[in-house]
């Protein structure tokens, strides 16, 4: 029975999840290797590829979101309030407290210097005090999570944003900065308007065929590529770089699965309380985990380049989010499976 059992969990996962993790791995080490041995070409790639990848990443997300759904979640003042709430009143100051805590621990442990301790805490700052207005789709749509409120809550992000990161890198690391507007336009016309409308458009054009369902099926595997794609070209344009410091990468990797993991079921476990059913609560927690990090890696080379760990500090985020993030849909349709069969 229970050999039946396996067998029929194993086929509702189907080959391509089981794997996907293997894949994940072969892109980080394929990356690395052409970044240590293939310097042609990677800035390049770093300026198109990863743009371009992360559209195709999102826009199979879009094709999903309905208008109609899209109209509630945007006047679901109630879900909004609890968003804002976690994202701006917990979300930073759990990162720093994070920070904080594990970087001085390193430095009493004598495994890294009070310089670089004190700098790799900034960066995690940076790191998390601005929510993401792009990757937030597409763990939500891999996690079988609420679209519709996904995309109502990164609108609502790109605009509050502007005014509460400054403030909080002010607050939290006690430096003035500001923000140039034209960066969060640029990423709200590529990674949200752009895909947004292109997801529209396609569902609007062939919802009523009868071949829809493929298309979603193709556009899953084209999404499966394009982030394997992205993870691939984000390790060979930056990674080989930064692996000159190994020691600072597992610590910030363990700082951030520890602020991921943290933020992720803050949010998820508040919303299940409130009454959120399992595709909202994931939506909220995403919000709540994923960081913007074109915004922090700006401000770190603009406000802190006379610091050169906050810099690097937050490079290595983007090169980690994608890896660390995977693990927590992994969990969370594992989460998703045992609310299906009503297994606590």
């Amino acid at each position: 029975m229970s050999n039946a059992k396996d067998k029929s969990v194993l086929r509702q996962l189907g080959l391509k999840n089981i794997l996907f993790p293997v894949f994940v791995i072969i892109a980080i080490f394929l990356g690395l290797l052409l970044g240590r041995d293939v310097k042609t070409g990677s800035d390049v790639l770093s300026i198109y590829g990863i743009p371009i990848g992360l559209f195709f990443m999102i826009y199979p997300a879009m094709v999903k979101v309905r208008i109609n759904e899209l109209g509630r979640s945007f006047k679901n003042f109630k879900s909004i309030g609890l968003m804002i709430g976690l994202n701006y009143l917990i979300a930073p100051f759990l990162v720093a407290g994070l920070a904080y805590a594990f970087f001085y621990l390193f430095y009493d442990m004598k495994l890294i210097s009070l310089s670089m301790a004190q700098q790799a805490i900034v960066g995690i700052i940076l790191l998390g005090v601005a929510p993401c207005i792009a990757m937030v789709m597409v763990w939500t749509d891999m996690s079988m999570g609420n679209m519709s409120m996904a995309v109502s809550f990164v609108a609502w992000n790109s605009i509050i944003q502007i005014i509460t990161t400054p403030f909080f890198i002010y607050l939290l690391a006690r430096t003035k900065v500001s923000i140039d507007p034209y960066l969060i336009l640029e990423s709200i016309f590529l990674y949200l308007a752009l895909p947004f409308f292109a997801g529209i458009l396609t569902r609007y054009l062939l919802q009523k065929k009868s071949y829809f369902f493929k298309i979603t099926n193709v556009l899953g595997n084209v999404q499966t590529i394009a982030l394997l794609f992205t993870i691939l070209v984000m390790f060979w344009s930056e990674g080989y770089g930064i692996i000159e410091y190994p020691s600072l990468i597992w610590m910030v990797a363990i700082v951030m699965l520890a602020f991921y993991f943290l933020l992720f079921n803050v949010g998820y476990l508040t919303s299940r309380k409130l009454k959120f059913n399992y595709e909202d609560s994931t939506a909220i927690g995403y919000t709540v985990a994923a960081r913007d990090f074109e915004i922090s890696i700006a401000i770190a080379i603009t406000a802190f380049s006379a610091y050169p760990f906050v810099p690097i500090v937050t490079a290595i985020g983007p090169l980690l989010e994608i890896p660390l993030m995977l693990l927590l849909v992994m969990f969370q349709l594992k989460r998703k499976r045992k609310i299906e069969t009503g297994v606590n």
